[in-house]
């Protein structure tokens, strides 16, 4: 199966975080996803069938039917099994465990996190 789920998501964040701060949050989605792919392409021999997500292994990226927009419209936020990703309209994104604990955290192109926007969801989907 290739390197623990930890190991793997650790080469996710430092490959998220050598990348130039995206400029919208339809470019971070992007970015978030073909980086997530690449990681688990090259670190692990599970084929891509998102059908498999309970079972294989495998990471995937948030999907457009767990996507929740903040009331403003500033921020993005999807709902996955352990964490929620918040992507700001500037390009910031923010991956948070359901527990609040912060584990990835870059600003967009115009130097704001997520926690800079003040329009957050109060019900995120928890």
């Amino acid at each position: 199966m290739g390197l623990p789920k930890h190991v793997r998501l650790q080469e996710f964040y430092r490959r998220l975080s050598a990348s130039p701060p995206a400029q919208s949050d339809d470019e971070m989605f992007v970015r978030y996803c073909t980086l997530l792919d690449q990681v688990e392409d090259e670190l692990t021999g599970i084929p891509y069938d998102p059908s498999a997500w309970m079972s294989d292994g495998r990471l995937y990226p948030p999907q457009k039917d767990r996507m929740l927009r903040a009331p403003a419209g500033h921020v993005t936020v999807f709902r996955s099994r352990g964490h929620l990703t918040r992507l700001g309209e500037n390009g910031a994104i923010e991956i948070v465990r359901v527990n609040g604990a912060v584990e990835f955290r870059k600003a967009g192109s115009d130097g704001r996190h997520i926690h800079d926007q003040s329009d957050l969801p109060v019900d995120d989907g928890a």
